[in-house]
């Protein structure tokens, strides 16, 4: 029972920790007026949360390594409180992104955190469902974001937003200080070690490449699907946005679903090959055949299942790919750079693509990088190896 609800408080402070990524989006059109600056500067503001994972992530997982999960847990927690309370009394755009920036440093660091925490109260049976399960805080907790953020009203309302957005952070800072035992002391190996050592581990590697393709995939299909379906359909991008935007919810069940199958000892491996055949397809069929709306949705929907599904797998694998225990927060934090670079690289170079050459091109660059992307992922060698 203390062990359920000490993984329900790891996820719950994820949710509220990802909730970050999506609270400024409705408002970005009323950020770029009173900063007087453009929409594609405004929209940076989003983004700038990934940037300190995507550029030092296996340092702050050598941190959290060395001083313990549950101290850097808490740290980063209250290190993006502080910044979410100070951000409505920014007056410069800079030091609105200076603070977005000091978010994502917090952010990265609960997120990696909470990761080990999360192997340490699974029992090893159950550990594949706890890990994939816990995979599933980002998207759930960039939905919750945008939409709570939505309905406040206008950007004029940014101080309800930061301060009420504090306020859970430091309850779930809280909760985490309350329910967790003490973290070891801290060890005296220097932070660099353990990172240099991860570093030239292959499988680590190779499961930190893997996390960057399934990102960018999945986050470049969100982007470019209401591009392409929309003139077909004689919406507007904004409405098809919408739609595929709901299209995309049962992706959670991809997450959650691997690690159903996972606790049944099924290998990685068959997992993610028929996820990756059925997701592919899926892709291919709402991009390129000419059908209805509403049966592209539904294929949108089976990829955004499919390919969901993979992250949850390489979530589950993370304790394997470790070279030891004591560096599961480096390879996480490994893992998590990976995956904000392909959050940051992926979208772009579809859309240019798709600006540059038209929908029919950006469809096939989109589905030739799902296919290499998968390719990437099915040579890692610990899927054959390892059984979760």
């Amino acid at each position: 029972m203390l062990a359920s609800l000490r993984f329900a408080v790891v996820l719950a402070a994820g949710l509220v920790t990802a909730a970050t990524i999506g609270k400024l989006v409705p408002h970005i059109p009323w950020l770029a007026s009173t900063f007087d600056t453009s929409l594609g500067l405004a929209g940076l503001l989003v983004s700038a949360v990934m940037v300190p994972g995507a550029l030092v992530g296996w340092v702050l997982g050598g941190v959290v390594d060395r001083f313990g999960a549950k101290r850097v847990a808490i740290g980063g927690i209250g290190l993006h409180a502080a910044a979410s309370f100070c951000l409505p009394y920014a007056t410069s755009f800079g030091t609105l992104a200076a603070l977005r920036v000091i978010e994502g440093i917090g952010y990265s660091l609960l997120i990696v955190g909470a990761t080990v925490l999360v192997v340490g109260v699974s029992a090893a049976r159950r550990r594949a469902l706890a890990l994939s399960v816990w995979s599933s805080f980002a998207p759930i907790g960039f939905a919750l974001g945008q939409w709570a953020a939505a309905g406040v009203g206008g950007g004029d309302r940014l101080a309800e937003i930061g301060h009420v957005h504090a306020a859970l952070l430091a309850g779930a800072a809280v909760a985490l200080a309350l329910l967790f035992p003490p973290d070891a002391p801290a060890r005296g190996t220097a932070v660099s070690r353990p990172v240099r050592s991860a570093l030239s581990y292959p499988p680590a590697l190779r499961a930190a490449g893997a996390f960057g393709c399934a990102t960018a995939v999945l986050l470049s299909a969100v982007a470019l699907t209401p591009l392409v379906l929309a003139p077909a359909a004689g919406l507007s991008v904004a409405e098809t946005a919408r739609l595929t935007a709901l299209a995309a919810l049962p992706g959670i069940i991809g997450r959650f679903g691997s690690g159903w199958l996972l606790d049944r000892a099924l290998a990685p491996l068959a997992v993610f090959a028929s996820a990756s055949v059925i997701g592919t397809a899926s892709l291919v069929g709402c991009l390129l055949a000419p059908i209805p709306l509403a049966l592209a949705l539904v294929f949108f929907a089976c990829f955004q299942i499919c390919i969901g599904a993979l992250p949850g797998v390489l979530s589950a694998m993370l304790p394997h790919v470790a070279p030891t225990p004591a560096q599961l927060g480096t390879v996480t934090g490994m893992s998590n750079q990976t995956a904000n670079l392909g959050n940051l690289i992926g979208p772009p170079l579809v859309l240019s693509v798709f600006a540059a050459a038209g929908p029919g091109a950006a469809s096939m660059v989109l589905v030739a990088a799902v296919a290499l992307g998968l390719a990437a992922i099915g040579n890692v060698a610990v899927f054959r190896a390892a059984r979760v």
